[in-house]
C-alpha cells in the first residue's frame, strides 16, 4: 500500500496483512475488528472528548481509531497517576479504557473524517507546572505526517517505537506514520535494547527494513555487546531532546544507519531536523519558516493552528538560536521550562512543591544539560537541619523524592541535590547563575570537593562550606573499608580556595603547624575556613564533630616582596 493521508483514513484503504509478521506486530487488518467493536459500545455514548490512557500501542490504536471513526477526539493523559486521571476527568466527556467488549451488533458505517475537527488533545506542564493543554486538529496531525513521507519515504518497512504513544512524537511516529504507509508496527515493549533488538531481528527476518523511534536517553545507554549490525535499522528516529554529538556518532557507528534528529514540541509540532554525522546545524523542515528575532527562534508552520497564523504574524519560542548557512543552532531555553526524557519539565513547580516541605527554605531547579539529561535542585535548609555526613544527607534526598513522588512523574524528580543555607545571588539580589553552575562543578570534576557557598567576615577573613563528593578519585585505595580523604588534599583545597576567594595569585613555600585531630569521610560537610595575613593563610576545617585539620601556608618570598 502507498502512502495515504491521515484525513483518508489509510487504516481502511486496503489494509496491509503480512502473515510472515510475528504476533509482537500489529497491522491494521488485525486491528479492525477490535476497533469495530469499540464502535459499537461508543453508540450511545456522549459524544466530544474522551480520555485515553493505553500504554499497549495496539489497545491504544484500536481505541483511538474508533474515538475518530465515530465523531470523538481523544485527550492523551501523559501518565496515569491518579492524581493526574482525576484532574484531566473532569475536563472530559468520557474515558475509554481496557478491552472492548464482545460487540452485539454490527457498527453503522464509520464517519468521514473532517480536516478541520479537533483529533487529540495533549497536555504537558506548563511554565507554572499547571498543565497546560494542546489541541491537534487532523489537519495539523495530516501536514506533519505528509512531511515526514516527504523526507523520509517509506514502503517495504516496519516502525520499531520505544517511546510512548501518549506524546506527539510517538503518537506521529510510532503509531500514525506507519498506519499511513500501510506497514506494521511493534505492539510490543521494545524500551529496553534486549527487546528492542530481538524487534529488530524479526523485521529483517520478513526482509522489511526497520525504523527505529527513539530518544537521548535510550541511544546513549545503547550497550556494546549486542550484534546490533546483523540485525540494524534501516533508520533511527531521536526526539524529545538533542543528542550529544559523542551519542550521535556512536549510535551511527553501532547501527550503520542514519540517525535523524527531530527538534520540536508538543505546542508547535517538528520544527528542524538534522543528522549530526553531517552537520550540527538544524534544518527546518518543509514548509516551517523560521528566524532569530532579538536571538530567540520565531516560526510559522502548517504544524501550527490556522488561528495561530494570521498573515504576516510569527509564532515566538523560548529557544535562543544562532543563525547559520546551514540553517540554525540551539543555545539553549530562556524560559522555566526544561526537557527531560522527552517530556516538558516545569522547574518552577519542582520549586513549588519542594518550599511546601516544612524544612525548606526556597529551592532553586537548573537544566545541567548533562548526557543523562537530569535536572540538579539548590534546596535552602536551615544551619542547623543542613546534612553533615553521608547516611543523613541520604536519607533527607530519599525523604524528599519520596514527598515529590505523589506530585511528579519519577523524570521530573531532581537527580542532583545540593544543600546550602542560602541561594547564591548577587549584589543586586538576583540569581547568581555562575556559582549556581559552580555547586555541580564536581560533577565534572572528581578532584575538587563540592563548593556549597561562602560567605566574608572582613577583610582577608572568609568561611567556605564544602562537601566531599562520594566520587572524589582521591578516596580510590585510602582505604578500601574505610575510604578517608587524605590530608595532602585538604591542603591541596585551602590552597585553591585562598586562590579563588581571595582573588588574587597565592604562592606558597610550605605548611607549618598542620594539624589533622579528625578524619574526613566521604560525604562529610566542613566549613573552610581562611584567615589571610602578611606573610601566610591560616586554614582550619571545622564540622559539627569538631575540628579536623588546620594549618597555616607560608606565602613565597616573591609574594611577600611584590
Amino acid at each position: 500500500m502507498s502512502y495515504t493521508s491521515l484525513i483518508h483514513a489509510p487504516w481502511r484503504a486496503e489494509p496491509d496483512n503480512d502473515t510472515s509478521m510475528p504476533d509482537a506486530w500489529c497491522q491494521a487488518s488485525e486491528l479492525l475488528p477490535r476497533v469495530d467493536a469499540w464502535r459499537v459500545w461508543l453508540e450511545g455514548q456522549p459524544k466530544g472528548r474522551w480520555l485515553l490512557f493505553e500504554p499497549d500501542p495496539a489497545a491504544f490504536t484500536a481505541a483511538l481509531l474508533a474515538l475518530w471513526e465515530t465523531g470523538r477526539s481523544a485527550g492523551l493523559a501523559s501518565d496515569d497517576r491518579d492524581e493526574t486521571m482525576t484532574h484531566l476527568t473532569q475536563q472530559v466527556d468520557g474515558r475509554i479504557q481496557g478491552a472492548p467488549p464482545p460487540a452485539a451488533s454490527t457498527p453503522p458505517p464509520p464517519l468521514a473524517i473532517d480536516a478541520q475537527t479537533e483529533a487529540v488533545v495533549l497536555y504537558t506542564s506548563g511554565s507554572t507546572g499547571e498543565p497546560a493543554m494542546h489541541a491537534k486538529s487532523f489537519e495539523q496531525l495530516a501536514n506533519e505526517l505528509n512531511c515526514h513521507a516527504e523526507l523520509w519515504p517509506m514502503e517495504h518497512h516496519a516502525v520499531i517505537s520505544q517511546v510512548s504513544h501518549q506524546h506527539i512524537y510517538g503518537l506521529l511516529t510510532g503509531i500514525l506514520r506507519p498506519l499511513c504507509h500501510g506497514i506494521p508496527f511493534c505492539g510490543a515493549d521494545s524500551r529496553y535494547p534486549e527487546p528492542m533488538a530481538a524487534r529488530l531481528g524479526e523485521a529483517r527476518a520478513t526482509n522489511r527494513q526497520p525504523l527505529l523511534v527513539s530518544s537521548p536517553p535510550q541511544l546513549s545507554r545503547l550497550p556494546e555487546h549486542i550484534d546490533w549490525q546483523s540485525s540494524a535499522p534501516w533508520q533511527v528516529l531521536s526526539s524529545g531532546a538533542p543528542l550529544s554529538r559523542a551519542d550521535a556518532r556512536r549510535c551511527e557507528q553501532l547501527f550503520q544507519a542514519p540517525v535523524i534528529e527531530i527538534y520540536g514540541s508538543t505546542e508547535t509540532g517538528g520544527i528542524a531536523w538534522r543528522r549530526q554525522s553531517q552537520s550540527a546545524a538544524w534544518q527546518p523542515l518543509p514548509g516551517v519558516e523560521t528566524r532569530e528575532t532579538d536571538g530567540l527562534l520565531e516560526l510559522r508552520s502548517p504544524f501550527l493552528p490556522r488561528e495561530y497564523q494570521p498573515p504576516g504574524r510569527w509564532w515566538p519560542q523560548q529557544d535562543r538560536i544562532e543563525t547559520c548557512t546551514e540553517g540554525f543552532r540551539l543555545l539553549g531555553r530562556a524560559d522555566r521550562v526544561a526537557k527531560v526524557a522527552g517530556k516538558r519539565i516545569s522547574l518552577t513547580a519542582i520549586e513549588g512543591h519542594l518550599t511546601q516541605l516544612s524544612q525548606v527554605e526556597a529551592a532553586h531547579c537548573c537544566d545541567l544539560d548533562r548526557r543523562d539529561g537530569r535536572i540538579g535542585v539548590v534546596v535552602a535548609l536551615p544551619g542547623d537541619q543542613a546534612p553533615w555526613d553521608h547516611e543523613v544527607r541520604r536519607q533527607l534526598i530519599r525523604q524528599m523524592r519520596e514527598q515529590l513522588s505523589t506530585l511528579l512523574e519519577a523524570v521530573a524528580i531532581p537527580r542532583y541535590w545540593r544543600f546550602v543555607e542560602q541561594i547564591p545571588t548577587n549584589r543586586q539580589g538576583k540569581l547568581d547563575r555562575a556559582e549556581i553552575q559552580r555547586l555541580f562543578a564536581d560533577l565534572d570534576n572528581e578532584r575538587s570537593a563540592r563548593w556549597l557557598g561562602e560567605s566574608t567576615n572582613g577583610e582577608g577573613q572568609c568561611c567556605i562550606t564544602l562537601e566531599v563528593p562520594e566520587r572524589l578519585c582521591y578516596l580510590e585505595g585510602h582505604f578500601t573499608d574505610f575510604p578517608l580523604v587524605p590530608g595532602v588534599v585538604l591542603v591541596q583545597w585551602a590552597v585553591e580556595h585562598a586562590r579563588r576567594s581571595f582573588n588574587e595569585p597565592v604562592e606558597f613555600r610550605g605548611v607549618e603547624r598542620l594539624k589533622f585531630q579528625k578524619v574526613v569521610r566521604p560525604g562529610q560537610r566542613l566549613v573552610l575556613s581562611l584567615t589571610r595575613k602578611a606573610d601566610s593563610i591560616g586554614f582550619s576545617y571545622d564540622s559539627p564533630q569538631g575540628r579536623h585539620a588546620a594549618g597555616r601556608i607560608r606565602l613565597a618570598a616573591e609574594r611577600l616582596n611584590g
